[in-house]
């Protein structure tokens, strides 16, 4: 076996569908020793945010000198980006010779009449074995969906959950009210382990999950946002203070980025407290090193290309303030692409408003809508707009109508970011 054929493997395990649950993962695990059990682990749930905070929370651990285990998805550019140890993707042949003892369990699984274990579900035990094997001292893991029938709930008791902001998307799965989508992300409190939560959540949610919390008899942390203050704009990010911490640094863009921050800071005091010992100078170096791929991430400086990730009306919000803030005066000329189901014509409503221009793109990917069909949605808010037949084309026509001072911010799906991406590389050189 190669890497492509092992990725292949995994890859058509899409074909069993997304089934929320534990049963399926909890026997494969089994079968395999159950590796998450020797993981102190941060657990990682939420609608918007949680790969950064993921990031920030990760950075600091590495800046306290853990070797630091780190699980997202999806990835931009290649597979092995979802399973990092200190930054680190997993190695090709380890992750050939995981998919080889995997096929091996699964032909167990089914053999005793448990279905075939799903895409989120192969990535999770890989995920498992690995930082089981190389011995991190910390994980931080972060849900597919949801979180209560997530596969990465399997874990018994977390160092910490961890609870973003909590926003409309999944909704045909997780529900249609805030209460609902909060119910199914703080299934990921377990019981006596404490809770980080994101401080400016509607109040809906966070009465569902204090409840949750209550229940389980965990601590609750809500992270005060009100105590930011002195926020100053960086050439490439900000600088803040937040509770007794002075003059903080991130070189992430958006002010979003700062409350992620603190709350990564406030689960750093958490965890230091509980079994992973954290000082403020960790938390220091891990908020100015942090970084994250597809999340309005300048990819190119001239001309200026911003890739972002968002994918809901509420990180089209985020999206849209930031570009403001940064660049306001230029032109700003929008490449859209989003899957079916996504709520995009409230998207469309929220950052194409006023824009300069806007370009349609149909991002590679089976759930894709085509970009002629969202082009009709597009021009109700952007006169000024046009269909891409390729990633390529459209970021050539976004460049032209942008002008030599103008900039392109690419938005609405992971799926499309690493065509741009290689486009950049391949074709410009600012």
């Amino acid at each position: 076996m190669n890497y492509n054929e092992a990725v292949d493997f995994i890859n058509n395990a899409a074909v069993f569908g997304s089934k929320l649950g534990l049963e399926n993962i909890r026997k494969l695990l089994e079968l395999l020793g159950n590796p998450q059990d020797n993981l102190k682990i941060i657990h990682v749930a939420g609608t918007n945010g949680k790969g950064s905070v993921c990031s920030y929370i990760s950075h600091i651990l590495v800046a306290a000198g853990y070797k630091t285990g780190l699980f997202t998805s999806p990835y931009l550019e290649k597979f092995t980006e979802r399973m990092q140890v200190d930054f680190n993707n997993i190695p090709d042949d380890k992750l050939i010779e995981y998919v080889g003892i995997l096929q091996e369990k699964i032909a167990i699984m089914t053999g005793e009449g448990f279905n075939h274990p799903t895409f989120f579900e192969l990535n999770t035990a890989i995920t498992l074995m690995y930082f089981n094997e190389m011995k991190c001292d910390a994980v931080v893991l972060e849900t597919g969906l949801g979180g209560r029938f997530d596969s990465t709930n399997i874990i018994k008791n977390p160092v910490l959950s961890v609870i973003t902001t909590i926003g409309y998307d999944h909704i045909a799965i997780l529900g249609d009210t805030l209460g609902k989508i909060a119910f199914e992300k703080a299934g990921i409190i377990k019981t006596g382990c404490p809770v980080a939560l994101y401080g400016d959540n509607d109040e809906e949610a966070v009465s569902v999950i204090k409840a949750r919390a209550l229940e389980s008899s965990s601590e609750i942390h809500i992270s005060d946002f009100s105590k930011i203050k002195n926020i100053k704009i960086l050439e490439s990010g900000y600088s803040f203070d937040y509770k007794n911490l002075k003059n903080l640094k991130t070189g992430m863009l958006g002010i979003h980025q700062i409350k992620n921050a603190c709350l990564a800071a406030d689960a750093a005091e958490i965890i230091s407290n509980n079994k992973l010992a954290v000082t403020e100078n960790d938390i220091r170096h891990g908020l100015l090193n942090t970084s994250w791929p597809g999340r309005i991430e300048i990819v190119n400086k001239n001309p200026l290309i911003i890739c972002d990730a968002t994918h809901n009306p509420q990180g089209a919000e985020v999206l849209k303030r930031t570009i403001n803030e940064r660049f306001e005066g230029k032109n700003i000329v929008y490449v859209m692409g989003v899957m079916k189901d996504k709520n995009y014509e409230e998207m469309a409503k929220i950052v194409l408003k006023d824009a300069y221009g806007a370009v349609t793109v149909t991002p590679k990917w089976h759930r894709a809508l085509d970009a002629q069909i969202l082009l009709k949605t597009v021009k109700k808010y952007c006169k000024n707009s046009y269909a891409g037949d390729t990633i390529e084309e459209a970021v050539i026509t976004a460049l032209k109508l942008a002008g030599g001072d103008g900039v392109v911010c690419t938005f609405g799906s992971l799926y499309y970011i690493a065509d741009v991406k290689k486009y950049v590389r391949e074709n410009l050189s600012g």
